[in-house]
């Protein structure tokens, strides 16, 4: 019997993303996979323009002690550092990472470390939830986290959930952001989208 070839890709099908910063990659993701690319961007990221807690983060990192930093994404981990930079030597920012437990959520905040030459302690597995990071931790530190001091880098808005879980273990939880989400400037091409969906022109959405 005549087994039929199997189907793969998108098969000349649109395909809609609310892909920001990897819009082009996204595109050629798609078309390589056959798909006909309609990207929207749905935000970007700003920096925020006061890094009072950032650097107030730095200064207890470098002169008192952090037991526990919780990176949560590449870009905010990336842009924690540069900030950190502007006031503090790099080699004494690598020295006191060096002498921290490091949690890092997925790939891209790994990356960043090594980058600098240091390692993560924990990684923590996919699909990087907060719940996946509670988890790991409780793998690491099944008694608690006993008053350690625990810093989590956040991004775009915080994650109650997770702050709260840290603190139910019994960690002293400093909160540290370095950007905030927000709409893009050009809002045409996501309210595009959006009608091409609503009139079911759009056969796949991907929401990374």
């Amino acid at each position: 019997m005549k087994q039929e070839p199997s189907q793969t890709g998108f098969q000349g099908l649109r395909v809609g993303a609310l892909e920001s910063r990897m819009a082009p990659e996204m595109e050629r993701l798609i078309s390589r996979h056959g798909g006909i690319p309609v990207v929207a961007p749905s935000m970007k990221e700003l920096p925020l323009s006061e890094h009072s807690q950032a650097l107030a983060f730095g200064e207890t990192l470098l002169f008192v002690s952090i037991d526990i930093i919780v990176f949560l994404t590449g870009v905010g981990c990336r842009t924690l550092l540069d900030i950190l930079e502007t006031r503090f030597p790099r080699e004494a920012i690598k020295k006191a990472l060096e002498n921290t437990i490091l949690v890092v959520r997925g790939p891209k905040p790994a990356g960043v470390m090594k980058s600098l030459g240091l390692h993560p302690h924990i990684l923590v597995p996919e699909p990087n939830t907060w719940r996946d990071i509670l988890q790991a931790l409780d793998a690491s530190y099944p008694q608690g986290l006993g008053e350690k001091r625990v810093a989590v880098q956040e991004y775009g808005i915080s994650n109650p959930e997770l702050l709260t879980g840290l603190r139910d273990r019994g960690a002293q939880v400093t909160p540290v952001p370095v950007y905030r989400w927000t709409l893009p400037d050009d809002l045409q091409p996501l309210n595009q989208l959006a009608e091409q969906i609503v009139n079911k022109e759009i056969s796949v959405l991907l929401i990374t």
